[in-house]
């Protein structure tokens, strides 16, 4: 059938799941040590603002 190739299966799902968890809690972890890189990471980020200079992202 063409949906089974097509849709993962749960557990796939909660596999990878998993792994985006873990990382983002790698990553927090590592920023949380080294605030040199955290900085850095924030210094990198694009911010947007409005006409007002008000911050939207």
């Amino acid at each position: 059938m063409l949906s089974k190739s097509i849709f993962p299966t749960g557990v796939q799902v909660v596999r990878e799941g998993l792994i985006v968890l873990g990382g983002v809690l790698l990553a927090a972890f590592v920023l949380s040590r080294f605030p040199g890189l955290r900085d850095w990471v924030t210094a990198q980020s694009i911010v947007v603002k409005d006409s007002k200079n008000n911050v939207l992202y």
